[in-house]
């Protein structure tokens, strides 16, 4: 099981976010804790750090994993309409 944290930008998306997009982020961070590279996880080749991202119906978040702590951080949350501006 892995920890899961949420760094300061991705806590400013979850307190502007509407009742339906937090339910369902609540579902995907509670999904990390059991499968931190679920199915759609891509994991971003040019860091060197283990640094995933994972699209999930309109949203992106960008995660880092630590395996020997066991510990995953989520960086940043964003809508993708925001991402391709």
């Amino acid at each position: 099981m892995f920890e899961v944290f949420i760094d300061m930008p991705a806590q400013a998306f979850l307190k502007s976010a509407d009742k339906v997009i937090y339910s369902r982020l609540k579902e995907i961070l509670d999904g990390f804790v059991l499968d931190p590279v679920p199915r759609g996880a891509k994991r971003i080749t040019e860091s060197k750090e283990n640094i995933f991202r994972f699209l999930s119906l309109h949203l992106r978040l960008l995660y880092r994993i630590d395996y020997e702590k066991r510990t995953l951080v989520v960086i940043k949350i964003e809508p993708l309409n925001r991402m391709y501006r």
